[in-house]
């Protein structure tokens, strides 16, 4: 299975009267609605968290407000539902991306999710590329999608949009590339809750700039963060990625030649014939989402020849959750990876000593 995401570019496939149709018609028993996905009770009254408003957030398709608090969320974006969730908001539908968790919320999560049960409006369904499902959206009666890490188009938007007031990703960062301290502030905003947004984020970056100070020699090691998805070459992150941005709030330097390679775009494969452009003083290989791939990686042709293969200085990310506290890297996730990170990285910066 990839994890890697692609932003959808195919024709919408309903009318906004459809939508309209959809959002308003069907049988209301005032019970609180039931799950679209697969019958199942909603929750009545989700939390709401306590926010001020009216409230406003922009973004690159416009400016979207509310009047009140919402109480029906959707999140549409791979990770989404961590920043929600973040403000004592309890989502009720929310988008998996990988790791089939109880509704699609990891466990660094399941404390703020509590005993809500939001639909999973993909499950079972994955495929790398966002699929807004309109119908089941417009029945799920949402009085706020929030879409940030996604590839949403200003036609999606425009859909979206009749359904419940839309939050699409900033105009300053590429798709999938906007880093977590905006996605944060962006949710905290449009929920009324901007002042602990900002707490939020001070919280977290003061534990990267701890652990950057309790060690030094993070500072300007070059390093690349790699993946493995398809036979034939790597995938080495952007300077963008959340996976780089992570080491690089650690001290740790993206080469500006491998940054190139990618541009705006998350990422950039490497053939095994130049392989050697992976070779730098720290390499890192976040593989915890499919087991076996260490396996893949040590048996290219030039691994061995790699000097920070013969340094000893790799560091495989294996563990799932670990691996995938790094690739959400969430004001939530974000604590994890750096509890059980930091230290590896120390060990394998120190080349194992």
């Amino acid at each position: 299975m990839s994890l890697r995401v692609a932003g959808r570019r195919l024709a919408v496939v309903l009318t906004v009267p459809l939508l309209l149709l959809a959002a308003c018609g069907g049988d209301d028993d005032g019970d609180g609605g039931t799950n679209a996905a697969d019958g199942t009770a909603a929750t009545d009254e989700p939390d709401a968290g306590s926010g001020e408003f009216p409230a406003s957030v922009d973004h690159r398709y416009g400016t979207t407000e509310l009047t009140e608090a919402p109480e029906r969320v959707v999140t549409l974006g791979f990770s989404d539902q961590d920043a929600v969730l973040a403000f004592g908001v309890a989502p009720i539908a929310v988008t998996d991306w990988y790791g089939d968790h109880p509704h699609a919320t990891w466990p660094w999560a399941q404390d703020e999710l509590g005993d809500a049960e939001p639909v999973v409006l993909n499950e079972g369904a994955f495929t790398g590329m966002q699929d807004f499902d309109y119908e089941t959206l417009a029945e799920l009666e949402p009085d706020l999608i929030i879409g940030l890490y996604t590839g949403m188009t200003q036609e999606e938007y425009d859909t979206l949009s009749v359904i419940a007031p839309t939050v699409a990703s900033s105009p300053d960062y590429p798709e999938y590339g906007m880093p977590w301290q905006e996605t944060t502030r962006m949710v905290g905003q449009i929920l009324g809750q901007g002042d602990r947004a900002e707490e939020l984020i001070a919280e977290v970056d003061q534990q990267f700039a701890d652990a950057a100070a309790a060690n030094p020699a993070f500072a300007g090691v070059e390093m690349a963060v790699a993946e493995l998805f398809e036979p034939g070459s790597s995938f080495v992150r952007s300077a963008t990625d959340p996976r780089t941005v992570f080491m690089t709030q650690l001290g740790f330097v993206l080469p500006d030649d491998l940054a190139a390679l990618a541009g705006d775009l998350d990422g950039a494969p490497v053939s095994d014939e130049l392989m050697t452009q992976l070779d730098r003083d720290l390499l890192v290989w976040n593989i915890g989402h499919e087991p076996g791939l260490r396996e893949q990686v040590e048996a290219k042709p030039l691994y061995d020849q790699l000097g920070v293969v013969q340094d000893g200085r790799v560091l495989f990310i294996e563990d799932p959750l670990v691996s995938g506290a790094l690739t959400w890297s969430t004001v939530l996730s974000l604590p994890y990876a750096l509890e059980q990170l930091v230290p590896q990285l120390a060990e394998t910066v120190s080349g194992g000593a």
